[in-house]
C-alpha cells in the first residue's frame, strides 16, 4: 500500500465559484527498484510521504532508501509520480569462520553508503543503494570490516564473516581442588602483547565463573583476581569455536575474628629496611576475611581507646584450597 498525505498553503475562498467535478485521486505514484525494473507502486514496501509547504516534494521510501521529488497538484487534472530507487536487494548472513553452517543471530551488521545507513541482527535481507557499500560486522568485542559493491536490481546474498569464538572461564583453589563458586571472581581477556606503558587492553571482562564471553579469534591473555589473588594464563581462540578455561588460584581463605577490635590488618610477616610491615589487606570492624595465595601473615588487631586494650599481632598460616580461621580474644 502507498500512503500519500498532502499539505496545501494556498488559501481558498469561503464562496468558491462553481467548477467541474474534481476527479476522485489527484495523484498517483508508483515506483521502481531500478530503471526499467517492475513496478513498486502497490507494494506495501514502499513509503509515500507529503511535506510542505507550498507546492510539494514527495518523499518515497523503500527500507532505508529516500528518494524526494518536487511536483504540483493542479485542480482538475492527474498528477503522475514515478522514482527509480536505484536499488539493489542484499540478504546479509553474519557467520563466526567461513565454514559455519548458521547464521550468527548475535552479530550486527551496519550497512553504510554517503547519507544511508541500515543496521541488522543476524540474517536479514534489506534494501541498500546501488555502488560500493561499507560493512561492519560486530559480534560483542569482535569486529569485521569489508566493502563490497551491488548493481541496481541485484538480488545478492552475502556472508559477512567475523571470526570470532566464546570462552567459558572457571577457577580452582588448587590444581585438583575446589572449584571457585562465588561471583566475587573477576575474569578480564587481555591483549596479549603489551602497549608502551607496560600494560594491556582489556578486550571483555565478566564476574563469576561459567560465564560466556564473547572474544575476537586470536591470542590473548586471561586474568583472574579474587581478593588479593591474581593469576593470568594465555589462551586462544579458533573462530566458531568454545574454549573452556580452567585457572589456578593456588589460594586460600583467612577469616579473622576479633571481638572489640576497631581495625583488622593482614601485613607481610617480613620487614624492609625502615621495620615497616607491608599492608596486603584490612578493614574496620571485627571481622575480615581475605582470599591469599599461600603462606604465613602476620595480623595486626588495634582497638578503640575506648576498650582499653593495647594492640595485638599474631601470625596466620594460609594453605591452598582451605579455608584457615582464627579468633583473637586474649
Amino acid at each position: 500500500m502507498i500512503a500519500a498525505t498532502l499539505y496545501a498553503s494556498a488559501a481558498f475562498s469561503q464562496q468558491p465559484a462553481p467548477q467541474a467535478p474534481k476527479p476522485q485521486v489527484n495523484v498517483r505514484t508508483d515506483a521502481v527498484m531500478f530503471k526499467g525494473g517492475p513496478s513498486l507502486g502497490d507494494s506495501d514496501k514502499v513509503r509515500w510521504e507529503k511535506i510542505p509547504p507550498g507546492k510539494y516534494v514527495a518523499v518515497a521510501a523503500l527500507g532505508n532508501i529516500t528518494r524526494e521529488i518536487a511536483f504540483e497538484v493542479k485542480d482538475g487534472a492527474v498528477t503522475e509520480l514515478a522514482v527509480d530507487f536505484e536499488a539493489a536487494q542484499l540478504t546479509l548472513v553474519p557467520k563466526r569462520s567461513p565454514d559455519s553452517k548458521e547464521a550468527e543471530p548475535l552479530a550486527r551488521v551496519t550497512v553504510t553508503q554517503d547519507e544511508f545507513s541500515d543496521s541488522v541482527y543476524g540474517s536479514k535481507e534489506l534494501f541498500v543503494p546501488a555502488g560500493e557499500l561499507k560493512l561492519e560486522g560486530r559480534i560483542g568485542p569482535a569486529v569485521a570490516e569489508e566493502t563490497i559493491t551491488v548493481k541496481a536490481g541485484d538480488t545478492v546474498s552475502h556472508d559477512v564473516i567475523i571470526p570470532s569464538g566464546v570462552v567459558v572461564t572457571n577457577a580452582v583453589y588448587k590444581e585438583g581442588g575446589r572449584q571457585v563458586e562465588t561471583d566475587s571472581i573477576r575474569f578480564e581477556a587481555l591483549a596479549d602483547t603489551q602497549t608502551l606503558d607496560g600494560t594491556r587492553t582489556t578486550i571483555t571482562g565478566t564476574y563469576g565463573p561459567g560465564k560466556i564471553m564473547q572474544m575476537p579469534a586470536g591470542n590473548f591473555i586471561m586474568r583472574a583476581k579474587l581478593g588479593k589473588v591474581t593469576v593470568e594464563k594465555p589462551f586462544s581462540v579458533t573462530a566458531g569455536q568454545r574454549t573452556d578455561l580452567s585457572i589456578d588460584l593456588d589460594a586460600g581463605v583467612l577469616v579473622v575474628s576479633a571481638p572489640q577490635a576497631e581495625r583488622i590488618d593482614i601485613v607481610e610477616t617480613t620487614k624492609d629496611l625502615q621495620g615497616t610491615q607491608k599492608e596486603i589487606s584490612g578493614r574496620y570492624g571485627t571481622t575480615h576475611q581475605e582470599t591469599l595465595h599461600p603462606g604465613t601473615y602476620a595480623v595486626k588487631v588495634t582497638y578503640d581507646k575506648k576498650a582499653n586494650r593495647d594492640p595485638k599481632e599474631v601470625s596466620a598460616t594460609v594453605t591452598a584450597s582451605e579455608r584457615t580461621e582464627i579468633n583473637i580474644t586474649d
